[in-house]
């Protein structure tokens, strides 16, 4: 994951061809593509907003930047954000992606809300099943314990029975 301001640097700058690509009546291809990338450097973005709210690892030594900094580097990315979302919105309702007109964008907003919830779903399940395998393994090596400590004390019997028997 890139840090926020290259994150947004480059989709900054992916943000701007995609203008120029419009401007100069690129195919449309050309420009999904550019859409495409942008869309790539705003997730990182948007990650990287994200993980501010995760907790940090046990161990890991923690190194704070100035609070107000911080403030200041989130709002500037998030206004940021919202007025590319701005901009291709006008882009395809009154712009240069018109042809597309609104159904085409809210075809593209609604894809992504599916895409947003698959990828939700697929970490919730994959969370669940490694609880689950956990959950096993520690079945397992429970089992194995209790086994391995029966055969212990079945062989200490018997070795006692058979020091008996003499």
């Amino acid at each position: 994951m890139l840090d926020p301001i290259t994150a947004l640097a480059t989709a900054t700058a992916v943000f701007n061809g995609i203008k120029k690509a419009v401007e100069v009546g690129r195919e449309a291809e050309d420009v999904f593509i550019q859409l495409s990338k942008w869309a790539g450097a705003v997730s990182d973005v948007q990650e990287y907003l994200a993980q501010a709210d995760k907790p940090v690892p046990l161990f890991k030594k923690l190194a704070f930047q100035d609070d107000t900094k911080a403030a200041f580097d989130a709002y500037a990315a998030k206004v940021k954000l919202q007025q590319m979302e701005k901009d291709i919105y006008e882009m395809f309702h009154y712009g240069e992606l018109q042809h597309l007109g609104r159904d085409g964008y809210m075809e593209l907003i609604q894809m992504r809300r599916e895409i947003k919830a698959k990828r939700e779903k697929m970490i919730y399940e994959q969370a669940r099943r490694r609880k689950e395998f956990l959950d096993q393994m520690g079945n397992w090596a429970v089992g194995s314990m209790l086994v391995g400590f029966c055969v212990v004390l079945l062989w200490g019997t018997f070795a006692l029975i058979a020091e008996h028997a003499k």
